[in-house]
């Protein structure tokens, strides 16, 4: 029997361990993936890259922060942009509720894409007299490169964090206006009207697959294990199954997913994923943890 090949990374251990556990389809006319571990182990074969190779699925001009995360931790970062922020499908109720500010008492951004599809329609700035809550450290970034700062960012980076947070400061008097993506999850909306609040949502932006996307993961994953693999949100989830089609069932054991937060993980499981890393913290440095728990 051949001798364990090391890993290039760490020449003292061999290149795949036993997995260390997890923290807490459509079918398109697209060119197909198909392939693998010619060898028929699922992907878990070593990989031929000089380096553990990560593939960052973040839209192309939000993905440089998590690069140069990856890169200083030693990995090989390849790039498979999944999202193009697009425009609601009717931009008018946007228009409308960027121009009705003064009705509201506070402004509740659950993304940076919500912040970047808002403030432009708005003028770029917003009334003093506005409260701005945000979701997380991200979303914050994206709101000061406006030059706003929020008065309320959640403690936990997601919707359930933000309802937390948000709600003792809201009663039956307090309006607030949600920009969202189209897609998104209904929770906080319903959970301010439970705690009395008037919550008025409007469509800010949606989410599409950009048109090179199956090229791209043709050249990254035929023929090749598919390894590590960074999810940032629900859509990219389903928009990377939707590439492979027919084949990720066959492949998807292949598959080493970081991922941003339980709603991500969630969408990981419902689509058969069982090796999921999970950051214990948003933003770039948490997913780097999340790999570096399995890889360090």
């Amino acid at each position: 029997m051949a001798p364990p090949r090391r890993s290039p990374r760490h020449p003292g251990r061999p290149a795949h361990r036993p997995w260390r556990g997890c923290r807490k389809r459509s079918r398109v006319r697209r060119r197909r993936l198909c392939g693998g571990d010619a060898a028929g182990g699922g992907g878990r074969g070593a990989a031929t890259d000089p380096g553990v190779r990560v593939v960052v699925t973040r839209a192309a001009h939000q993905a440089a922060g998590l690069t140069a995360a990856l890169e200083a931790a030693g990995f090989t970062v390849a790039h498979l942009p999944l999202l193009d922020v697009v425009p609601p499908a009717d931009p008018r109720p946007l228009e409308r509720a960027a121009s009705e500010l003064a009705l509201y008492d506070w402004v509740v951004f659950t993304s940076a894409n919500a912040v970047d599809a808002f403030l432009p329609p708005a003028g770029g700035a917003l009334p003093h007299r506005l409260r701005v809550a945000v979701v997380g450290p991200a979303t914050a970034e994206a709101l000061r490169a406006y030059g706003i700062e929020p008065h309320l960012t959640a403690r936990r980076a997601d919707a359930e964090g933000l309802l937390e947070d948000l709600a003792p400061h809201v009663d039956r008097s307090r309006r607030l206006l949600l920009p969202q993506a189209a897609d998104a999850r209904p929770t906080l909306a319903e959970g301010l009207r439970r705690a009395g609040a008037e919550a008025v949502v409007v469509v800010a932006y949606d989410k599409g697959l950009p048109a090179d996307a199956p090229e791209r993961a043709a050249r990254l994953f035929t023929g090749t294990p598919i390894g590590w693999v960074t999810f940032t949100s629900p859509r990219i989830v389903r928009h990377f199954v939707e590439l492979f089609g027919e084949t990720w069932e066959p492949r998807r054991g292949e598959l080493r997913a970081a991922s941003i937060g339980s709603v991500t993980t969630a969408e990981l499981r419902q689509q058969g994923v069982e090796q999921i890393s999970e950051a214990t913290e948003p933003g770039e440095e948490g997913l780097v943890a999340a790999v570096l728990a399995q890889e360090g």
